[in-house]
């Protein structure tokens, strides 16, 4: 039986006191590894750059698993992700009716019953309606706030910028993800949709932009 190398002692007690760190990880990480690297200082100097090329290369291996699961749970999420179904022109359908925004979330809540996902868009100007309506809290976003109102989650509410509308971001969106928006609005004003009007003739020559009507008091996919 070959007798051990009790030379090879230092550098496993170090490498074992590291793993140890990685496995509490925190701040047991930093401890582990600044003990490991001073008990070699002390008993084999020459066998600290082993141990750095030895924790380097463990740490290099463990990242990477980390980072490579990390990527396969992201892909298996977004796999499994049901996509939108409509873009909403939001403002344009309240003003069909009369910014009534229990009429809004009805017609909303039909859609998404029917298996239809919506991703609603906002002009900020909607901040008018919510306070004319007594609707903000104090402190609360226009986001929060309607996330709240009609009951939605903040990954499907965009709000455009104050200031702006939210046209652009409704156009970009739909044409990027080739999605219907639901809207009256032509969206060809010569001056105001000057950098969408491409987008937005691509999405009509593909039947992607759909009217809104109120039918019997209801908004109404026409």
């Amino acid at each position: 039986m070959p007798n051990f190398d009790y030379s090879q002692l230092p550098i496993i007690i170090s490498l074992l006191a590291i793993l140890g760190g990685l496995t509490l990880r925190g701040i047991w990480i930093w401890v582990s590894l600044t003990f490991a690297v001073l008990f070699l200082y002390v008993t084999d100097k020459d066998s600290i750059i082993t141990l750095v090329i030895y924790a380097l290369t463990a740490s290099l291996m463990i990242f990477g698993f980390i980072n490579i699961k990390r990527g396969l749970a992201t892909t298996k999420d977004n796999d499994t992700e049901e996509p939108f179904t409509f873009v909403v022109d939001s403002n344009n359908l309240l003003g069909l009716v009369n910014w009534d925004l229990d009429k809004f979330a009805v017609f909303i809540n039909e859609l998404e019953q029917d298996g239809l996902r919506t991703h609603l868009f906002f002009d900020y100007s909607i901040v008018r309606t919510l306070r004319e309506n007594n609707l903000m809290r104090p402190n609360e976003t226009v986001p929060t706030a309607i996330c709240r109102i009609l009951d939605r989650d903040r990954y499907n509410v965009t709000v455009s910028k104050k200031g702006f509308t939210a046209d652009p971001l409704i156009i970009r969106y739909a044409d990027r993800n080739n999605l219907t928006v639901l809207s009256n609005d032509k969206f060809d004003k010569p001056q105001d949709d000057k950098f969408i009007l491409k987008a937005a003739a691509r999405l009509k020559s593909k039947g992607l932009i759909q009217r809104v009507s109120v039918l019997d008091d209801h908004l109404t996919i026409m």
